[in-house]
């Protein structure tokens, strides 16, 4: 029998994970925030280069996890939310009233140590840990574009042995995207998958975030452009090194920033902070950025480039926060917006 499934926000990537699972015959209840009205009106539109253009889906909608506590008990409740710091109540929170003893959590989102408030929360829980490669925006409430990129990588928060429950779960939500059309790939250590999606992330989400700029259109403004995305990989990589894992070396670097070479000649793509930016959005500086920063310096790690990169783009997002609309972020604005 399908699993019954909750989605924890249904925004782009949510909602392409929505279509899958009701593709794969789920019992699917997604929560909503700004595009409830919308989605619980007449659904969502999918245009995606992979999966099909003008595809229609209408799940059941509603507005919180708490609202959705009578539908369950349910197998699966997934997370797709960007990983911000905030007011409380935390995420963690906010799912408790549809978590039971049988449910388990997959997070399928950006950044290092996403994992360890819902494992501190649920320690009884399976945990699925999900990095994702997938070039998609909400264009408008309900209405979501995507490439023709889709890569889901997967694996136990914690390593565990093919027999335990956590992975059994793991393999469970794999073979039901799998019966959509999607391919997950499950690995024994999930972490270092982050470590490698996170030499895109900490470079081109800043870089471009901070000059406004596609990753083509970055490249071509200097001779130093590329160089600076190098160095700042680099670090990433010996961050990685130094935590034990084998498969970064420049080699890897470069074959990242050829990724990003390849596309010369195209438009480019806008990485999410960019986005964020664009529209006036918080970004995932601390899981991105900060989180690393603070690995690196435990671990005696020089990183003066992700050190730039996380004090310039930490600025941006406060003042993406705090400032008045075309103006800039004066001090004694922030100190009274931080309550001091």
């Amino acid at each position: 029998m399908p699993p019954k499934v909750l989605l924890h926000g249904s925004g782009a990537i949510g909602t392409i994970y929505v279509y899958l699972l009701l593709k794969a015959g789920c019992d699917v209840t997604a929560v909503c925030r700004s595009n409830y009205d919308t989605a619980s009106a007449i659904g969502f539109t999918i245009d995606s280069d992979m999966y099909g253009k003008g595809i229609h889906i209408k799940p059941k909608v509603v507005r919180s996890p708490a609202e959705a506590a009578t539908e369950g008990p349910f197998d699966f409740v997934i997370v797709t939310t960007k990983v911000l710091p905030g007011p409380k109540p935390s995420t963690p929170e906010i799912i408790k009233p549809v978590v039971s003893d049988k449910t388990t959590i997959v997070l399928i989102q950006n950044g290092i140590g996403i994992e360890e408030e819902y494992a501190a929360a649920f320690p009884s829980n399976s945990l699925i840990s999900g990095v994702i490669w997938l070039p998609v925006t909400q264009v408008s409430p309900g209405h979501v574009t995507m490439g023709n990129t889709h890569i889901l990588h997967l694996g136990t928060y914690s390593a565990t042995s093919p027999g335990s429950q956590a992975y059994q779960s793991a393999e469970i939500f794999r073979d039901t995207l799998s019966s959509a059309g999607l391919t997950p790939t499950l690995f024994d250590d999930i972490q270092e998958r982050r470590w490698i999606k996170l030499l895109i992330n900490a470079s081109w989400n800043p870089i471009c975030a901070l000059t406004l700029s596609r990753d083509v259109a970055y490249m071509s403004s200097s001779s130093m452009a590329e160089r600076v995305a190098k160095e700042v990989m680099m670090e990433v990589s010996a961050i990685a090194q130094a935590k034990g894992y084998t498969s970064f070396s420049e080699e890897s670097v470069d074959k990242q920033l050829q990724i990003a070479r390849d596309r010369i000649g195209t438009k480019g793509i806008e990485p999410s902070m960019l986005v964020d930016v664009l529209n006036g959005r918080r970004m995932e500086v601390e899981v991105i950025l900060g989180t690393p920063v603070r690995i690196a310096h435990e671990l005696g790690v020089p990183v003066p480039r992700l050190e730039t990169m996380y004090a310039l783009a930490k600025a941006l997002d406060e003042a993406m926060a705090l400032r008045q609309p075309g103006k800039s972020l004066a001090g004694d604005e922030t100190a009274t917006a931080r309550g001091k």
